[in-house]
């Protein structure tokens, strides 16, 4: 027989008789453990005058709340205040927000097990909008306007937004010390496609776990799925939606990594259609890698303004088993503070100025040793030739050349570069 766990084993327990007394208890106290409350304020940090009597750095992601719904008949040590559930995750509610609340045991509970206080999950999705999900308590606001609870959708479909010219302003920040949230209506939730699993912040920024999903009919296509098969994985990470969005916030987006403004890609058998300012490897023509957007396979693509990558103490390594290439619109520079700067070939050879270059470096040393030799011995000669009575015609030339020569010797050590070096 199969096992049920999670909700529906609860279901099967509380369900095996419709004349089980104990059934609608267990529900009573399951809900009176429960309550969904709105957000009046929360301590972020230690300019809130609350922070130190709440616990100092622990009570960081506190909130102040007012019951929405439902009732407790449980002692509470603070019925008003509530702190996050889940350590590791850090997604406080704005003011204004719904949040789910469960009492449960605080940290006392070895002195007394009654001591019980509420913690709180993420926001709930009232609007289904990962940028703000606020409800502001309409009856407490004399200025409220009826239509200020219609969605964006709503309100874009032709549903007024407020009843008259008057300006209401709702604030998402602490009452007491502020903050830094401004509303935005053109932030858009992305779109899922079956079996993705997506975290996304509220500015436009995301990480989807997602697969190959080849969509023939729909409003919503992405740019990953042209190759491969379905459930191929692909994990996208994205900072900040196109600057051109559509204003309509509450339409949902896909990914763009030519429009988004930093992304990166990590693929296993998708294509992704990635625009370069140089698409082909001009200086790279024996075993030259495939062009960027026909790639199908695993590979990392990382996109945005400006890349940098810096190390405080090791290494950067770049290291291939193919090829590796480097293009630029502008300069290309490599420099080194206080080492040596080496290009070096294992078996064939370093070429500059052109991938087909042929013609081989002078090495310099060399050349300036036997240059040397040979020039000493023309000098020779021509101070012989200077002074030689019977060749009256050759003792003018001979004693310029002679000039000349002895110029060169003088200078050798200039025509050699002491920093680029050869073998």
């Amino acid at each position: 027989m199969a096992i049920k766990y999670g909700f529906a084993g609860v279901n099967a327990g509380l369900n095996t008789s419709t004349k089980n007394p104990s059934s609608q208890k267990q529900l009573d106290v399951l809900a009176s453990n429960m309550i969904s409350a709105r957000v009046t304020d929360i301590i972020l940090d230690d300019q809130h005058p609350n922070f130190n009597s709440f616990g100092s750095w622990s009570s960081v992601g506190t909130i102040f709340f007012e019951r929405v719904e439902g009732t407790s008949d449980i002692t509470s040590q603070d019925n008003t205040t509530a702190r996050p559930l889940i350590p590791y995750q850090k997604n406080y509610p704005l003011v204004n927000e719904l949040v789910l609340l469960f009492l449960i045991p605080n940290r006392n509970i070895d002195l007394n097990s009654n001591l019980k206080t509420y913690y709180y999950l993420n926001p709930i999705s009232i609007w289904n909008n990962n940028h703000i999900n606020a409800f502001p308590n309409l009856q407490a606001s004399t200025t409220t306007q009826p239509s200020q609870q219609k969605s964006y959708q709503a309100i874009e479909q032709g549903q007024t937004r407020k009843s008259s010219n008057e300006e209401v302003e709702y604030n998402y920040n602490s009452p007491l010390v502020g903050g830094t949230f401004k509303e935005r209506s053109n932030i858009h939730p992305l779109l899922a496609f079956a079996g993705d699993v997506i975290t996304e912040g509220r500015w436009g920024n995301s990480v989807r776990f997602g697969s190959t999903a080849q969509i023939q009919n729909g409003t919503y296509v992405n740019n990953w799925s042209d190759t491969g098969e379905n459930g191929n994985p692909i994990t996208i990470i994205r900072n900040g939606q196109p600057t051109d969005a559509n204003p309509k916030g509450y339409l949902p987006i896909v990914e763009n990594i030519n429009e988004d403004l930093s992304s990166i890609y990590l693929t296993s058998n998708q294509t992704i259609p990635l625009k370069v300012p140089i698409p082909s490897n001009p200086t790279v023509q024996s075993n030259a890698p495939e062009t960027i957007g026909s790639y199908e396979g695993s590979q990392i693509m990382v996109n945005s303004d400006r890349l940098v990558f810096s190390t405080k103490e090791d290494s950067i390594l770049l290291n291939s088993s193919k090829t590796i290439s480097l293009a630029a619109i502008g300069p290309v520079g490599l420099y080194s503070q206080e080492g040596d700067v080496v290009m070096q070939s294992g078996k064939n050879k370093v070429r500059l100025g052109d991938p087909n270059a042929s013609q081989g470096v002078m090495l310099g040393d060399n050349f300036i040793r036997d240059f040397s030799t040979l020039l000493t011995n023309l000098q020779s000669l021509c101070q012989s030739l200077s002074v030689e009575p019977q060749l009256l015609l050759s003792t003018g030339p001979a004693a310029s050349a002679n000039t000349q020569v002895s110029t060169m010797l003088n200078n050798l050590e200039t025509y050699t570069s002491k920093i680029v070096k050869t073998i």
